[in-house]
């Protein structure tokens, strides 16, 4: 299978939380926990649709401001995800600074908060001096977070101690594998289109919808869905990103990743400390770096 995430741990293994996703074919990437950001070049983080943060202890969320100024001059929207509390949070730290000089800005922060099976949403909009908007909510389905036509993130809700660190669950909705010499054998010139093509296989598009392909001799063809998705392609499972930040080494937790990891093909466990140290792990609600790697295989 090609893959269509790129993940990288944007401070490295030792460094603070932040896991970097960008999709394939795509002007589109996501965050994992929100660490510190400097290491991410500004077009890398103007990539950014939404941040996922698994809880709010400093390590986890002090690259916020650095996103917030990156973000305030754009009219984008930017969506941050995490548990419950978060919006507070969130508002709390808007609310610090001063914005009497954004009159006319047009970008959007939406934070939305996961808990118990439910989403709620709240969002801030700079030309409102970031004033909390109206608060919406709805039911989260499966441990369903977000889904777009190209990728899902489903959630796990795991014990860090007194507090909610979420695990969270990155799938591809469908993988639409192209089929290299089918291209060259039907002249078929290679380019933005099989995005389209792919785009419109997920969404489940109706086989008479029309394509128009460019042709390697020039020219465009116009063929079928149907004819494309049996001539060039094949479908399979998609690919599987799962991120687990603090967590408690309890049968509890441990059994949740394992349930939520099933089936990934890469699974990012923070663990901070060796298990020669597993008595002070307990104490601290963290797993060890053997523990995660049990839970991997």
């Amino acid at each position: 299978m090609r893959s269509v995430f790129y993940p990288h741990l944007v401070n490295g293994p030792f460094g603070d939380p932040a896991l970097f996703v960008r999709i394939a074919h795509r002007r589109q990437a996501l965050l994992f926990d929100c660490g510190q950001l400097q290491a991410l070049r500004p077009r890398e983080l103007l990539k950014l649709h939404a941040v996922f943060v698994t809880h709010a202890h400093i390590d986890h969320l002090i690259g916020f401001d650095h996103l917030l100024r990156t973000f305030l001059y754009l009219d984008r929207q930017l969506y941050i995800y995490g548990p419950a509390g978060l919006i507070d949070k969130i508002r709390q730290r808007l609310a610090g600074y001063t914005w009497n000089l954004i009159e006319g800005y047009r970008f959007v922060l939406t934070v939305r908060e996961w808990e118990a099976g439910e989403v709620r949403e709240c969002s801030f909009h700079a030309e409102n001096r970031f004033a909390p908007g109206l608060f919406l909510s709805w039911p989260s389905v499966d441990g369903c977070l977000v889904a777009t036509p190209d990728w899902t993130v489903r959630v796990a809700s795991l014990s860090h101690g007194n507090i909610v660190s979420l695990a969270f669950s990155l799938e591809e909705t469908l993988h639409v594998a192209i089929h290299r010499d089918a291209l060259i054998t039907h002249e078929y010139q290679p380019g933005p289109w099989l995005t389209q093509f792919k785009g419109l296989v997920r969404r489940a598009a109706p086989d008479c919808h029309e394509l128009e392909v460019p042709l390697v001799k020039g020219g465009l063809k116009t063929v079928s869905l149907g004819v494309l998705k049996q001539t060039i392609s094949h479908c399979e499972a998609g690919m599987k990103v799962v991120y687990v930040a603090d967590a408690a080494p309890t049968t509890e937790n441990c059994q949740k990743i394992i349930t939520l990891a099933r089936n990934a093909h890469l699974l990012v466990i923070e663990a901070a400390f060796a298990h020669a140290d597993l008595d002070r792990a307990r104490q601290r609600h963290h797993l060890t770096a053997r523990l995660s790697g049990e839970l991997g295989r």
